[in-house]
Order: structure tokens, then sequence, then C-alpha cells
């Protein structure tokens, strides 16, 4: 839910910065929707390093390495987002951040499971909708 909020902040700035820009910055849509992720991933990646402890808590504890899960999926969602603001990249960044949120969907799935609240179960029904996102504007 907070990563929503986010994403649909970042992309109402985006509008800002397109227009205090005078267009020069941002001017397509598809730029607004793939800056906006940009920073939603990039952001939640560095939380993978900032706080450890909380993100590894989601990924269920029989999995083996999840110390080196937790970095690699921030890594990559840190990486996959900046190359997200380059139209040269954009399309395979997008195909990245696609299969990261497959790959880290057992893990809400385990986490809304062990911990049902509101947050852990929304998760599940806003991921596909962050894959939509990234379609419409990175893919598509």
């Amino acid at each position: 839910m907070a990563f929503m909020i986010g994403i649909l902040s970042f992309f109402g700035i985006s509008f800002l910065i397109s227009w205090l820009s005078g267009g020069a910055w941002l001017s397509a849509l598809n730029d607004k929707g793939a800056f906006a992720a940009m920073m939603m991933f990039v952001l939640v990646g560095i939380s993978h390093f900032a706080k450890a402890g909380k993100i590894e808590a989601m990924i269920p504890p029989h999995w083996p390495y999840r110390h080196a899960m937790n970095y690699i999926s921030g890594a990559a969602e840190i990486i996959l987002g900046i190359l997200l603001l380059f139209p040269a990249t954009r399309m395979w960044a997008a195909y990245g951040l696609l299969l990261l949120l497959l790959a880290i969907f057992p893990a809400n799935i385990y986490v809304a499971g062990s911990k049902p609240n509101l947050y852990n179960i929304s998760r599940l029904f806003f991921q596909p909708a962050y894959m939509g996102w990234i379609w419409y504007f990175c893919i598509r």
C-alpha cells in the first residue's frame, strides 16, 4: 500500500518536473511512469540494505541464503530501477523487474499467511498492480 502511494506521488511529481522544465524533462507519459517506478524501486532497494532484518523477516525461515536473497533482490531493484530511466534499457529493465516481482511473490504469500494484517495481505493484491504499471509505462 505504501509503495502504491509512493509511486502515485512520484507520478504526480513527474508532472511538476515536466512543467517546471518546460517539457524538456519527462515530457512523455511513459517517461513519467518510468520515473515514478524508478524512484520507488530504488527506495525499496535501499531499504533491503538499511532495514535488512525487517525485509529478511518476510522470507520464509526454511529458505536457504536468506541474507543473500535479500541483498541480491535489493541490488536488483536499485539497478533495474535506475535502468528504467533510459529508453535504451527501459524494456529490459522492466522485464527484469517483472521477473523479480514474480520471484518474490512467494515471500509475500508467506508473510501474509504467517502475519496476517491489512498491510501484509494488501501486498498480495497490489503486486499485480505494480506489474501492470511496469508493463503499461515501460513495455507496451
